[in-house]
């Protein structure tokens, strides 16, 4: 952000793209974020400055994600418009069972998992909230695009042959350039 700001870069898009564990969504689907919610489905990054617990909105570009869902009609895969929670770990946070604690049950695990799927989220992830939140601060219009690898509403584990995995993983990139290109071409007219 220093280097767009001594560069003197104007209009700039930031993306988050990755990997994430969807929720009633199919491995392969693509999720362009609505909301980067934390563990209390909130959208907000706490941070501790100097002693002091400082919470910033992590809000995302809402025009810019309806822009991105309208470039899925190039795509040959599922897209979805959800909110992202973003954990601070992979095991606990994200009510999985397999960490090296768990003080739950598989029982509240599901009902958790249900709940927040109910509430809108789509996939959980570790980076959304602080990269929506920084991107906000600095006024720069910002967008999460991730896929999902695994339903966690049926498992915790990613059962995915190499190929797929591969593939999926480029998925995210695909909508984005399609976006791009967009852009390209109606700056050039």
């Amino acid at each position: 952000m220093k280097l767009l700001h001594y560069a003197d870069a104007k209009d700039v898009v930031f993306f988050r793209v990755g990997t994430s564990g969807g929720l009633g969504t199919e491995p392969g689907t693509v999720v362009v974020t609505r909301k980067a919610v934390n563990g209390l489905l909130k959208p907000q990054y706490e941070q501790i400055i100097m002693g002091k617990r400082v919470s910033h909105s992590s809000e995302l570009d809402c025009s810019l994600a309806k822009e991105l869902l309208v470039c899925h009609n190039c795509a040959d895969f599922s897209v979805v418009w959800g909110d992202t929670m973003c954990t601070s770990d992979f095991y606990e946070g994200q009510a999985r069972l397999d960490g090296a604690f768990c003080d739950y049950e598989e029982t509240h695990k599901m009902s958790y998992l249900r709940e927040i799927h109910k509430s809108g989220v789509c996939n959980i992830e570790m980076e959304s909230s602080c990269f929506a939140a920084m991107c906000k601060r600095a006024g720069i219009a910002a967008a999460v695009v991730c896929v999902t690898l695994v339903n966690r509403l049926q498992g915790d584990q990613v059962h995915l042959e190499p190929k797929d995995h591969e593939e999926y993983q480029i998925r995210p990139m695909k909508l984005i350039v399609t976006y791009i290109i967009k852009q390209l071409l109606q700056n050039r007219n």
